[in-house]
Parts: structure tokens; sequence; C-alpha cells
């Protein structure tokens, strides 16, 4: 191994970790290198007239992120929120779409703008009216209607178009929109959550147990202990409560027993609901704020902005527990949920506000808020979330298809290498394998599927892991995420050279105009050696670069990751591009046609970070004691990855496998040829066997 390029390679790696834990110190605006996003809807410095047309004057909602908007005759026109106000859902950067949003009293979206956003694939390549083009589809839109990017089966649902190269920004700008029209919608009244994910009660005449009920998930559970309260260092339970909806009877007869639930159940008006409470520990839920004003002021329910709170006159004490096998309570409670709409089917917080006296005064009270967050299991409440699905979980599918093709072909690659011993055996069969993956690499993978790697996904990797790991954040692409996985398990066994030199669709490319040029007689041109040598360590200067000037910038950043052609070439039309992307792209196809790859040997940083990775590698083609003088396989390793000594250099090999076909051909490699030709003239004589038992040493595997 030659050790002084290992260190220098360990020497570059740990560079770019130090870039990466020294950006941790950088400001946010330094970071990121443009002007932050707006910190909170301000009408009077953003255009909220632009998505509730009419309106000229805005006003604050009491308790709410939102504002109503008014006409000249004072009459409310809707509301206008922005995004991040009321559903923060971050987008393939990281960071979210801030979304103006309107709603009128019917529910409809009355308009909708982007004011920031943060997506490296519109900041460099993409137009910016893609998106807003996109966003603007939504006016008109019911809140409640089931919008899907691309083609859905499902009746009813209202499809919109995607945006070409940047699938993942259209999915989250979509439930961006929709989420933010739905929570104001919701708060105001005007949105019905039940209608937003259908869902029913999952009826039995069954009673349900203590045990099945617990076994079934049916309680949510909120501890606070003394400690966290601060009434002593002892760890006993301030409170104990558990806590769930009780409207399915498998649950409400097993807890009130059956005259109770069916009393209660007789008092709900449509979209009202059965709220049980059971408490332990040295402290009451209850409180005692009911008993003066009639609302208990310890426990409340929160779901997103509804909020819900209880009144004595809806309440009903619960002493004991009508199941039989239930655990003792201190106390419990029933309550019905009146003014709110809670959807039984989503997520909601049982709030506790616990108060200690703080000795202060004589009347003085501290108080602290706790929470504790429960869902409806689905053998209890369904629901068909199918529209609800996280956007890394609509990527998948919506790529059925697409995912089906790439793992074929990255398992048809995957048995050449794993049967390299009948993939060698014929050079003629292993050059045409070899030029078919390419082939099928770039028109596949460049063309048709727009899935070539980059580099920009090794710059968002360092970032997540100074920032914030999001593991939705790299399932969002997921014909990029399988290849990832697939690059880093070929990688570590076989060396980056299976990617590099038989998948990448741009690598293909290169190396199809590099022999497009030899058949029509252009002879191929090499650096001298110590050019060569020296040039070649241009990408991982490149990468080092790009990841310190991406994690100071990371719009910055991904300008500068243009030094990658991958964007020219196969997701925005390169007449489209600003001239200097042209020139810069038809330059190194020019130089595919004078030399071997050019810019993957000498200034590709994805291939600089995949040659660190795999500095070693495990299965590396297979080399004979004879490899150290021979030079056969030297003089036809374009990638020029064997050393003098006969090594073959891990960080350098494309693994096109010519060396390897050698080494099992009789007519080329020189201790075959010499032994068939000893066998064929017959070994009699000590100098003919001395020979052969020379050249038998020499063919050994090191």
């Amino acid at each position: 191994m030659n050790h002084s390029l290992y260190r220098r390679g360990l020497s570059l790696f740990a560079g770019i970790l130090s870039a990466a834990f020294l950006a941790r110190s950088a400001p946010a605006s330094a970071q990121y290198g443009q002007a932050p996003a707006p910190a909170h809807l301000d009408c009077r410095s953003m255009d909220c007239a632009a998505v509730l047309p009419g309106a000229v004057r805005f006003e604050p909602v009491a308790g709410q992120p939102f504002v109503a908007g008014f006409n000249a005759a004072h009459v409310a026109l809707g509301w206008v929120a922005m995004s991040t106000d009321v559903a923060n859902i971050a987008a393939y950067s990281g960071k979210p779409l801030v979304t103006l949003v309107g709603l009128d009293p019917h529910g409809v979206i009355t308009g909708a703008r982007v004011i920031h956003h943060s997506e490296p694939i519109l900041l460099v390549g993409i137009p910016v009216a893609r998106l807003h083009e996109f966003t603007a589809r939504y006016t008109g839109l019911r809140a409640d209607a089931r919008v899907v990017v691309g083609h859905s089966s499902t009746p009813g649902a209202v499809e919109v178009d995607s945006i070409s190269g940047a699938t993942v920004t259209a999915l989250v700008q979509n439930r961006t929109i929709l989420e933010t029209a739905r929570v104001v919608g919701t708060a105001t009244g005007v949105v019905d959550a039940a209608r937003l994910n259908p869902g029913h009660l999952v009826a039995t005449h069954e009673v349900w147990s203590w045990a099945r009920m617990t076994q079934e998930h049916v309680f949510g559970r909120l501890t606070v202990t003394e400690r966290e309260m601060g009434v002593s260092a002892s760890a006993e339970p301030f409170v104990d409560l558990y806590f769930t909806m009780a409207d399915a009877p498998q649950v409400g007869r097993s807890l009130l027993g059956e005259r109770l639930y069916t009393l209660l159940k007789g008092r709900l008006a449509p979209g009202e609901h059965l709220f049980v409470v059971l408490g332990n520990g040295t402290e009451s839920f209850k409180g005692s704020a009911f008993v003066r004003g009639g609302i208990f002021d310890r426990v409340r329910i929160d779901q997103g902005l509804v909020e819900l709170v209880f009144r004595d006159t809806d309440y009903s004490n619960l002493s004991p527990i009508a199941t039989p096998d239930a655990p003792r309570f201190h106390e419990g409670a029933c309550f019905i949920s009146r003014g709110a709409k809670v959807d039984p089917g989503a997520p909601f917080d049982l709030v506790f506000l616990g108060s200690r006296y703080d000795h202060r005064s004589a009347f003085s009270r501290e108080f602290r808020e706790f929470r504790g967050t429960h869902r409806l299991p689905t053998s209890v409440y369904f629901v068909d979330e199918s529209e609800s699905d996280a956007v890394w979980v609509q990527a998948w599918r919506n790529h059925r298809v697409d995912i089906a093709l790439l793992l074929v072909y990255l398992t048809l690659v995957t048995g050449v290498f794993a049967l390299r011993n009948r993939s060698t055996a014929s050079r003629k069969r292993l050059d045409r394998m070899h030029l078919l993956s390419m082939a099928t690499g770039f028109a596949l993978i460049g063309v048709f599927l727009h899935a070539q790697p980059s580099v920009t996904q090794i710059l968002t990797l360092i970032d997540s892991l100074v920032h914030e790991w999001r593991f939705d954040l790299f399932a969002s692409e997921p014909l990029i995420f399988i290849l990832w996985v697939f690059i880093f398990g070929t990688s570590l066994y076989w060396g980056r050279g299976v990617f590099c030199g038989w998948i990448c669709p741009y690598g293909a490319l290169s190396e199809f105009m590099h022999k497009l040029a030899a058949l029509f007689g252009l002879k191929s041109k090499e650096l001298p050696d110590r050019w060569h040598r020296v040039l070649r360590n241009l990408r991982y200067v490149a990468l080092v670069g790009l990841v310190a000037t991406f994690l100071y910038s990371s719009v910055l950043g991904e300008k500068l990751a243009e030094i990658e052609p991958f964007k020219s070439t196969f997701l925005v039309p390169i007449w489209t591009r600003h001239w200097g992307f042209i020139v810069w792209w038809a330059a190194l196809l020019a130089a595919s046609f004078v030399t071997y790859r050019p810019f993957c040997r000498y200034l590709c940083p994805l291939g600089g970070g995949l040659a660190l990775l795999n500095s070693f590698r495990f299965g590396g083609p297979k080399r004979r004691k004879f490899c150290s003088s021979c030079k056969v396989c030297t003089r036809e390793c374009e990638p020029r990855a064997i050393r003098p000594n006969g090594t073959i250099d891990a960080r350098e090999c494309l693994s096109c496998m010519d060396c390897e076909a050698t080494y099992n051909d009789p007519e080329k490699c020189p201790p075959l040829i010499g032994i068939e030709r000893l066998v064929r003239k017959g070994v009699t004589d000590d100098d003919s066997k001395a020979r052969l038992a020379e050249l038998e040493r020499a063919k050994e595997r090191v």
C-alpha cells in the first residue's frame, strides 16, 4: 500500500470533519448566506391581500397565530396565515417553504404565495417560477379536498402536476398549503376535522377488560414526579394520569358501565366526544376552579390550534372504574367535549397545569405545564391515512415502477461482480456486459429517472450530521436513497469502481465520447505521470472546498457544486442555462474526446469522496506475484490505477475488470503463456522443470 497517499487521504478527510464541526459556531445567517426567513406573519410588510383578494385591513385573531381580513365595507372575507406559524414542514433543504395561505369562510383556499425558500434545485437550475406556478394551482380548492401530486386512482381526488426535477419540493408544498389551510379552517370552525381523514369507530359488542385495553394501547399516560414539579426531591408521582377518548362501546362500557355510557352517549351532539381521565398521585388533576367558576383549570385537551377546556356541567365522576380488573385510582372523571371540535383520528395532548406554593407570599404559587400525547389505536378508531402519509412515504409510493426498474438493474450489476470468475472468463463477454451496463446506467438512471448521484448528497449528509439528522430528508428521494445504499455497500467490498465505472450516467457518457473519438481515429492524449499524480488530487481539493463552503452558505455551496456537469446533462435542458454553464459543460465533453474520463479522474468531488471511502476494499482484482514485473495490464489500464510495483490503487480503480480478464487469459498473461508453451513442448529435462516451477510460482496469487 502507498502509505503516503493513505496518510494524505486521511488528512483530507480530517480536514472535511474539521470544517464541518467548525461550522457549528457560525451564525445562522452566515451558514445559509441569504436573508433569514420571516419569523412571524406581518401583513404590514407582507402582501397578505395577494392571497385574500379584496381585503384592505387585517386584524389579529385572539389566541391564534393568523389574522382575519376585511374589505372596505368592514365585511370579513376570511383569514391569512403564514405556514411556519401553524404547520412548519421541512422541505428537501431541511428548511420549510414559507408560504402565505388565504382561506374564506366557506373553507376555500383564496390564494397561496411562497415568500421564502431554500430549495437548492430552485436556487440553481430550475426556475423558481415553476414553484410559484405550482403554488397558484391551489387557489379555488377546498381545504378539505383530497389533493394528490401526480396521478391518483382515488375517486374524487384532485390531481396536480409535479414540478419536473423537483418532485420532493412539490410534495412538501402540497402538504404545506393544505395543512396550513386546514389548521386555520379547523380553528375557525369552517373545516370539519373529521372530513380531513375520514374515519370511524370500530364498534364491537365485546366489552374489553383493562388488560385488553392496555394491550391495545387505548390509554395515553402522563406522569409528573414531585421532583419535576419542584415540590421535593422525591420520584413519587405528583400526578399519574391515564387518559383516552371513550366513544367506542368496547372502551366506554368497560370504563363507565352500561348505564352511564348509554346516558352520556345520548347527550353527545355531532362532533362531541367522551374523554376519560383517571389519576393517582399526591395531587388532584381536578383542581378547584371548577367549583368557583365551572371550569377545570388543571387539565385540558390540545390538538393543533384547538384548545378544549372542560366545564363542570359536562363532568361525571368515575369512582370506581366499571371493569373489575382495573387498578385502583384515587380519582376519575368523564368529560363531554363542548365548543371545540377534536379529530378522534389525530393525535391529541392532555395538558396538566400543576401548581405549588413558592414561598414568596401567603398566596403566591408557581405553575408548571406538562403534556402527554396520545392517539387512539386503529382497533378503536380507524382512519384512512393514505393522503396524510409522510412526504417520503408518498415519494416511494409514487415511484414504485421506477424503483422496481432500478432494483432490477442494480441486481444484475451486482451479479456480474458476485460471479466475477465467470464474468472475466471471456474478455469479449466482459466488454459486452460493461458496455451494456454503462449504456443502461446512462439511459435509465440519467435520462429516464433523472437520478444521477451528486456531491450535493454528501454535502447534505455532512450538514445533517452537524446540524440536525433527519432520516426523512434522505428517504424523500427514493431513487437516490437506493443508489446511495448500493454505492456504500459495493464500495466497501469491491470499491467505488462498481458505481463510477459501471453505473454512473455521466461517467458512461464521458467514456462513450472517448470510444467514439477512437472510432473516428482520434488518438487519446494522456498527461505525463508527474502531472497526472498531482492533478488527480484536485478532486479532493474540490470536495473539501465544497464542504467548507456549503457549511458556511448552503446557497453558495450549491452554486459551486455546479463544477459537476450532472445538472446540465440530466436535470435541466442545457440550452436554458446561463452561458457559463454551457461553456463548462461543452469543455468537459470536448475533453472527453481527447482523453479518458478527464472529469472523473481529475475534478469529480463525488469521485473524490468515494475514493476516500474505499482506501481499502475487501474484494479487489486478483493479482499474481509476477504482476510486480509485468507491464501488460499497466499499459492497458485506462484509469492508470496500477502502480509501478503491480499493485492496484483502490482510489483510482474503476473496476473495469480488464486486468482480471488478462489474469485468466492463457493467451495474454505471461506466466500462463509460458506454462502453456512448456506443457505443449513437453517438460522432460531439468531446465524445463525448473522453468515450469518458476512460472508456477509467478502465477501464484498475492
